[in-house]
């Protein structure tokens, strides 16, 4: 293992020892430190510590500004005006932080007097990679016999997946070689056991990632913790393998945790070692484009002295790297200029309409209609009574220009391969005229594979379209189909499964859900269930839906209205029990089914009180319906795979409490269950707009079957 020998100057030598780093970082170029919450007077005597070892040069604080000037009194510190950015709440703390790194000039963050959710959130604009994740460098007496070393883990999100594994491996790599001076440092994957056992899944993500392709890193696992660090246990075991695990084994520069949990177990462990004076430690969050240290109240004053110089070495050392690499955008791109986009979404039982500006929502209703409106009626004559509604809204807020209406997508019929997601014209401009796209009007006008109020999107967006001459768009229609080959068979060969499901909203949620824990919705894999009135149970793999349930009168779970999947003996006895025309039976499975045939009644609110007054019948009825949905989770979970990182709820029934609960309590030994309350479908038909306005996307076009 080749290492770099110290030079004489000591702001470039390589680390021995964790003491070290506030040395080398006082002959580096002092930092600018910028505290998001800095409002705490033990933040400020840190920052005046680090000036005096010549680590910090300037400190810019964000959050309330009469709590920071308080607290700079209190540490009797001078505070240039310019470095006090006030801000009245914890998200604009977080979101001036980040506006202020972007503006250049900023080294290091520190999480000061503020909710580490809400700043990670605010912290996805700047990732440079899939993973965020901490980096712990630690040197303790019995462990390796005491040489500086890296712990990390998925300490930023409780979701660890193999591709956020691979991301924390090469996070950590980066900060090996910047700052040990370790050019192809050995990684040990942890474990309970050096072989890959069925039963113990860490066992074989550690293997897969050994043999992972890695470039300038020498990884290895399943090892137990004492495999890794200790050359006597490998004597005495004894371990064969390729030269990978003679390489790792007992002389691991990188310890991996497999979870969140076990590296919040060997951290504490290291930092009770610290307490007693048998090692000294440092950490830093990295994934992002400058070093992020967050900080325990339980660190001593050395621990985190010694983090914020790491975070200097760090930004100096890996600065040069992180200008000259290309920068991957690893969120959904925003509009380049603030469109204003008309967002029509007709639903079963109301229509939604949003003014949006960019990708900022300033003017937003929703009208309710009666459930009837979706039987199988005439689907122009009910969009241009629908249109009414948009037309209030407009004249309600004086909106008289647009760049652009985009609506939900309704059951189009699909041409004889898969229908692709995307955007899809429906009208646009040429020479200044709007000329309809009268091929995808005429298709769900006349040819609608169903009946169901998502059809009316499309021909009041084109009827607007002409009135407004702006261009008019859809987005990921409901019958968009990715299924896997697999998902595909129905068992019985003439009939395949083709998707029906709330692709905008699943697709939404996984994108969103991915920012918000540190990753690209490309490489992260979710089970999402929209809950409404109906409901869709997704297995999402890397931002494509593979395979759900068949969201209307296909199967799955029942929902406040629709039936779900019914035994099919009695099902066909009901056809033909003459008590329901064809029409009749849809409308009454659709309209009338779930809940609404237990209970006479759909609406959530009024079901949950009568359970609050002591309905049993409504209860178990609900209790009833929340299993269907956890056994269709259960079911996508294997749809998806073993890297299944999380389920996602989102939807109108994801803002019942009662169902929220009760899903976490039979989904969470499983699996994270994660909640998405705003349902984002507006958001992302009015992103959907933009995207093609700024050339960003190439808008799609509709060709019906033959």
């Amino acid at each position: 293992m080749e290492q770099t020998q110290p030079s004489d100057v000591p702001g470039d030598r390589a680390i021995e020892a964790v003491s070290d780093l506030v040395l080398i970082a006082g002959h580096l170029r002092p930092k600018t430190v910028i505290i998001a919450g800095g409002d705490r007077a033990d933040d400020l005597r840190l920052v005046e510590s680090a000036r005096d070892h010549a680590v910090v040069e300037r400190c810019i604080l964000v959050g309330d500004e009469a709590a920071i000037r308080r607290a700079a009194s209190e540490v009797a510190i001078p505070i240039a005006e310019e470095d006090i950015l006030a801000t009245s709440s914890q998200e604009e703390t977080a979101a001036r932080t980040v506006e202020r790194v972007l503006q250049g000039g900023v080294d290091i963050i520190l999480k000061g007097n503020i909710s580490t959710p809400v700043l990670n959130r605010a912290m996805m604009r700047i990732v440079v990679r899939n993973t965020m994740s901490l980096v712990t460098m630690f040197d303790a007496a019995p462990i390796a016999r005491g040489r500086p070393m890296l712990l990390t883990d998925p300490g930023v999100t409780t979701v660890c997946s193999f591709g956020r594994l691979v991301g924390l491996i090469e996070n950590a790599v980066d900060v090996a070689r910047a700052i040990m001076g370790i050019e192809r440092p050995r990684v040990a994957v942890l474990s309970a056991n050096e072989k890959v056992i069925d039963s113990l899944p860490s066992t074989k993500t550690a293997d897969a990632l050994a043999h992972h392709h890695w470039d300038n890193a020498v990884v290895y696992g399943p090892l137990s913790f004492d495999l890794a660090v200790d050359p006597a246990s490998v004597g005495i075991k004894g371990l064969g393998g390729h030269g990978a695990a003679l390489e790792v084994a007992g002389k691991a520069d990188i310890l991996v945790c497999p979870c969140l949990e076990s590296a919040n177990i060997l951290y504490k462990v290291i930092m009770q070692l610290v307490n007693y004076g048998l090692g000294t430690f440092a950490g830093i969050t990295v994934g992002v484009s400058v070093p992020y240290v967050i900080l325990s109240r339980a660190d001593n004053v050395e621990t985190k002295l010694q983090s914020l110089a790491l975070g200097s070495i760090a930004a100096e050392r890996m600065d040069m790297r992180r200008r000259t690499a290309p920068r991957r955008r690893l969120v959904s791109a925003a509009p380049t200029r603030p469109f204003r986009v008309l967002v029509i979404n007709p639903g079963s039982t109301s229509t939604r309409v949003a003014l949006y500006e960019g990708d900022k929502r300033v003017r937003e209703a929703e009208v309710p209609h009666a459930s009837d409106a979706a039987r199988a009626f005439d689907v122009q004559a009910e969009a241009h009574r629908r249109e009414q509604v948009v037309r209030d809204f407009l004249r309600t807020h004086d909106i008289r220009e647009l760049d652009a209406i985009v609506a939900r997508g309704g059951l189009l019929p699909r041409p004889k391969g898969k229908l692709p997601g995307g955007t899809y014209v429906v009208a646009e401009l040429r020479d200044g005229e709007v000329v309809v796209d009268e091929a995808i009007v005429s298709a769900i006008a006349h040819h609608p594979e169903g009946y169901h109020a998502s059809n009316l999107g499309i021909p009041m967006a084109a009827e607007l379209a002409v009135e407004f001459k702006a261009p008019a768009f859809v987005v990921d229609p409901v019958v968009v189909d990715e299924f896997c080959p697999e998902a595909e068979f129905s068992g019985y060969a003439p009939i395949t499964r083709r998707s029906i499901a709330h692709v905008l909203s699943v697709r939404s949620a996984a994108v969103r859900m991915a920012e918000r824990t540190g990753a690209h919705v490309e490489h992260a894999n979710y089970v999402v269930a929209h809950l409404g009135s109906g409901i869709t149970v997704a297995a999402v793999r890397g931002g494509r839906i593979v395979d759900n349930n068949i969201a209307l009168l296909g199967e799955g779970p029942f929902s406040p209205q629709r039936a779900g999947t019914l035994p099919l003996r009695d099902l066909i006895e009901l056809c033909y029990s003459g008590r329901f025309t064809k029409e009749e039976l849809f409308e009454e499975l659709t309209q009338r089914g779930g809940l609404q045939s237990y209970l006479g009644e759909h609406r959530m609110e009024a079901i949950e009180r009568r359970i609050e007054a002591g309905d049993e019948g409504a209860r178990r009825a609900v209790e009833a319906m929340v299993y269907q949905i956890a056994k269709a989770i259960g079911a996508m979970a294997v749809a998806v795979g073993p890297d299944c990182e999380a389920v996602i709820l989102t939807g109108g029934l994801a803002r019942s409490e009662l169902i929220v609960r009760s899903l976490k309590r039979r989904l969470t030994h499983l699996f994270p269950v994660l909640v998405l309350r705003e349902t984002p479908e507006m958001e992302e038909l009015a992103l959907g707009a933009c995207r093609v306005l700024s050339g960003q996307e190439q808008p799609r076009r509709y060709t019906p079957p033959e």
